[in-house]
């Protein structure tokens, strides 16, 4: 009991501390992308959004999947982290100079030579990122958040005051590739610093080979997931030209960015938590359960208050030369809302150790993904966004059904769990459109996000499943009092 409640402990507060910097993150990135937007053109962005794909691409074969393997894996012992930190930098190696090979190639590509030029800096990116992976999963599988945390702090502000610096410096696509340099090295040095193992010369590979079969499966579903997440950029910056793919990027990043960075650190408390009980099916389904409540209710709501303002928030943001970007943002805060549930299922393919089966699935969504963007684009940018939207709402019956089978949840949960933030969107919305035109840009984003938590909450209370995980979420944060004042409160 004891150790379960330290387990739980631990959790909860990793998911603050986590939830802490992504929020730092989030507000700083998002910063970042309105001081820059309003120094730099949108073509500059655009020559990053070409680059952007094989970048991706290059750093799905860079991890391998060893990152997740290490963290699931139920022994690891030293041997195996030094032979895959040398596998790590070997593949870091040769991706960096792939990207410089590739550079002239991608210029001619795009008919746009600085395309080439950002694709072979971007090997030295590649390269010093290489160095900091498996400190990263030791972290991770030792469930140091709070290191991982502040790691994702220092990170996120210093890019933001180095991004922007650069951009006044430069004023080219240029400061975009430094900013990304920079935020490679300065986590590198962050994670050499939080994490005290250290690699010796030389590397013994027996006994990785599970490891590296299971890192395999996972590497496939990350291509061909990198297919379907990056290849709208490909298709409109060739169709289009840099200006709709700079449009379409800006938008991308302001909507969905945020919600990758809810998800993907809350991965990093999730996974090693999941993987602890996946023997014990009622704590499973207990601890999944709970995360997905917490997570609709934290960020639905404030996604479909920014797709019901859309028209006047992203001009707001970004300057009146952006307001061409106002439907490309609604239809992916759309996407954004879809996407927030079923991004969690790849805890359940990877805790389970499902990962071949995850790679299946990856190849399906992905086809469906790509078919939708070659339709969409004959509407242009817009037509994209549109149809990426359809595409992944006709696809979550196929994802709940697979991602559950074999686990203890139940593919109606996946639906019912977001219908309260739903409920309370439809209330924002008919809000909105009953008085918002007489508010000014400030006071009717106040009053979509207020609401829409509003309406989600009370949607919640409704409910007795709701109402009792809402009172586990509030037990859950009494864990966030230091020691001393818990025990204090409990003896009361």
């Amino acid at each position: 009991m004891a150790k379960t409640e330290d387990m739980g402990r631990r959790a909860t507060r990793g998911v603050a501390s986590t939830a802490m910097a992504q929020l730092v993150k989030v507000f700083t990135t998002m910063g970042t992308t309105i001081v820059v937007a309003r120094i730099l053109s949108p073509s500059d962005y655009g020559v990053a959004a070409m680059v952007a794909p094989l970048t991706g691409l290059i750093m799905t074969f860079q991890n391998l999947g060893f990152a997740q393997a290490v963290v699931q894996a139920r022994e690891l012992d030293p041997e195996h982290s030094n032979a895959l930190f040398w596998l790590n930098v070997l593949v870091s190696a040769v991706a960096a100079l792939v990207m410089v090979a590739l550079a002239p190639a991608v210029g001619a590509f795009y008919g746009d030579a600085r395309a080439g030029y950002v694709t072979a800096a971007t090997g030295l990116t590649i390269l010093i990122t290489g160095l900091k992976l498996q400190h990263q999963a030791l972290l991770n599988r030792e469930m140091r958040f709070h290191a991982l945390s502040v790691n994702d702090v220092v990170v996120a502000i210093g890019t933001f005051v180095l991004t922007a610096a650069a951009a006044l410096a430069l004023k080219s696509y240029w400061a975009i590739w430094l900013g990304t340099l920079l935020n490679a090295a300065i986590s590198t040095a962050m994670m050499w610093r939080a994490c005290t193992w250290r690699p010796r010369l030389g590397a013994s590979f027996s006994g990785v080979r599970k490891l590296v079969v299971f890192g395999a499966n996972l590497t496939g579903f990350n291509l061909v997931n990198f297919f379907a997440r990056n290849l709208d950029n490909v298709i409109i910056a060739k169709a289009e030209g840099a200006d709709a793919v700079g449009l379409y990027d800006r938008s991308y990043k302001l909507m969905l960015f945020p919600l990758q960075n809810i998800n993907q650190p809350l991965s990093r408390v999730m996974l090693p938590v999941l993987s602890r009980v996946r023997d014990e099916p009622e704590r499973y389904r207990r601890v999944y359960e709970l995360c997905l409540r917490a997570l609709a209710l934290i960020a639905m709501p404030g996604i479909l208050a920014a797709a019901i303002c859309s028209d006047r928030l992203v001009p707001f943001l970004l300057g009146e030369r952006w307001a061409a970007a106002s439907p490309i943002f609604f239809w992916l805060s759309l996407t954004a809302i879809v996407q927030c549930v079923p991004n969690t299922t790849g805890w359940l393919y990877i805790s389970s150790g499902n990962t071949r089966r995850m790679m299946y699935w990856g190849m399906f969504s992905s086809a469906v993904s790509i078919a939708s963007f070659f339709i969409g684009v004959h509407w242009g940018a817009v037509g994209v966004a549109c149809a990426y939207f359809i595409g992944q709402l006709a696809s979550l019956p196929p994802l709940y059904h697979f991602a559950t089978r074999d686990t203890p949840i139940s593919q109606g949960f996946m639906y019912v769990v977001q219908l309260p933030s739903l409920v309370g969107g439809l209330l924002a919305w008919g809000i909105v459109a009953a008085v918002g035109k007489e508010l000014p840009t400030v006071g009717l984003l106040a009053l979509a996000v207020a609401s829409s938590y509003i309406g989600a909450v009370a949607a919640q209370a409704a409910t007795p499943g709701g109402r009792q995980a809402m009172a586990e979420m509030l037990r859950l944060a009494g864990n966030l009092l230091p020691d001393r004042l818990r025990r204090k409160k409990a003896a009361a």
